[in-house]
């Protein structure tokens, strides 16, 4: 038997459902724009990240920002305009670092006060800092922090159970290249050497002799130029003649100082990421890997270039991209598609530059022709000439017309 239902429970299961797919979409923007911790946090433009370099790690990031500040001209001119000091300015920059994504330097979504609380400073100081630190273009505000909309109001209590009203700015902190160039290598520090169970035992009981610890009485005056940033600094091993000949050549080799990627090879990198919104979240270093893995000259392949080269490849082929939803490895994709594509000719720039210095040659020959043509007209002067000319003409010529009858 058949009952009908009311419009009242029609009504009911619509409301309910409305109010399920409204909670479905506020878990997938809070799972699309990455929120995690226990606030909320503006989501960033697509592909505005992938326009700022990475730092080159949090130590190296703070050195290379202590010896520009105290070593150019424009780092002492920044702290003179904000009226800051070298420490206080350090302090905010290691509060900014600690929250720092450590691979790349972004995501520090920590507001003024917890920066300010971990530095030790006052709400003043963190922005003469951040002042000093957009100056120097070593940290970037992505997304200013402002009051939440209505829907990321919600969202907000969705993730975390409570209520805010504000969101706080969303910093990034780059090394870019002049500041990697401009800033020496660390100094190499001598591999700390192996001693045997013996040595040990003996350098314990051995006696300490108490020595000054002037730069004069120093046995190793070199290790007293320690960068600044370094925890401590090394005090090498005064028995030496214990270690045998096998500890040394197992002694620690020193690492290499990673080198950064080229420029050039990140803006394309970034400029394709901004060109498509899968892969607009992927880090903008496995891009790089990538463009270089499949053979690609960034120095003669843009970003705009490579993008339509997959573009029309796409078209030829007939193939569609598939949807961020149907991609579990966006990077993997590309990797596959760029090394089906030839790229030893020349480049869409390439042929760009050629059409137009082809076009700036035709417009050179138009201009040299009329320039000719208008140089080979008669001047106002000389038509005044050839006129009387032809008049006298006439008139002689009328003239011995006129004798002849």
């Amino acid at each position: 038997m058949h009952i009908p239902k009311s419009a009242e429970v029609d009504t009911w299961e619509a409301s309910v459902h409305a109010a399920t797919q409204a909670i479905n979409k506020l878990h997938e923007y809070n799972r699309d724009t990455g929120q995690r911790g226990h606030s909320f946090t503006l989501p960033t433009t697509p592909g505005r990240e992938a326009t700022i370099p990475v730092w080159s790690g949090r130590t190296e990031w703070l050195r290379q920002l202590r010896h520009h500040i105290t070593h150019t001209t424009t780092g002492r001119a920044a702290l003179t305009t904000q009226s800051i000091g070298i420490e206080r300015l350090m302090a905010v920059a290691t509060a900014h670092a600690r929250f720092a994504d450590s691979t790349t330097g972004r995501g520090v979504t920590a507001s003024r006060q917890l920066i300010a609380h971990h530095a030790g400073v006052s709400l003043s100081v963190v922005n003469r800092a951040r002042r000093v630190l957009k100056t120097l273009a070593m940290g970037v505000e992505v997304e200013r922090g402002r009051t939440l909309r209505t829907r990321e109001y919600m969202a907000a209590e969705l993730h975390h159970g409570g209520q805010q009203h504000q969101a706080a700015s969303v910093w990034a902190l780059s090394s870019p290249k002049h500041i990697v160039d401009a800033t020496p290598p660390p100094p190499q520090r001598p591999p700390r050497p192996r001693r045997t169970r013996a040595a040990r035992r003996l350098a314990r009981h051995r006696p300490r002799p108490q020595q000054p610890t002037t730069a004069a009485s120093t046995p190793h005056p070199q290790a007293t130029g320690a960068d600044t940033l370094s925890p401590g600094t090394y005090v090498p091993s005064h028995n030496l003649s214990l270690r045998s000949t096998h500890q040394r050549a197992h002694a620690r080799p020193t690492t290499s100082i990673p080198q950064p990627r080229p420029l050039h090879l990140q803006r394309a990198a970034a400029t394709l990421a901004s060109r498509s919104p899968v892969l607009a979240r992927e880090h903008i270093g496995h891009l790089c890997d990538t463009i270089t893995a499949a053979g690609i000259d960034t120095t003669r392949w843009t970003g705009h270039g490579i993008a339509q080269t997959l573009d029309r490849d796409t078209t030829q082929r007939g193939w569609t991209w598939p949807t961020a939803d149907r991609i579990s490895s966006p990077v993997a994709l590309l990797r596959w598609r760029l090394t089906h594509i030839d790229w030893t000719g020349p480049s869409p720039s390439q042929h760009r530059t050629a059409a137009d210095a082809r076009c700036r040659r035709e417009q050179h020959a138009r201009r040299t022709a009329i320039h000719h043509r208008n140089a080979m007209q008669a001047t106002p002067e000389q038509r005044e000439t050839a006129l009387a000319q032809i008049r006298r003409a006439l008139r002689h010529t009328a003239h011995r017309r006129g004798d002849l009858r």
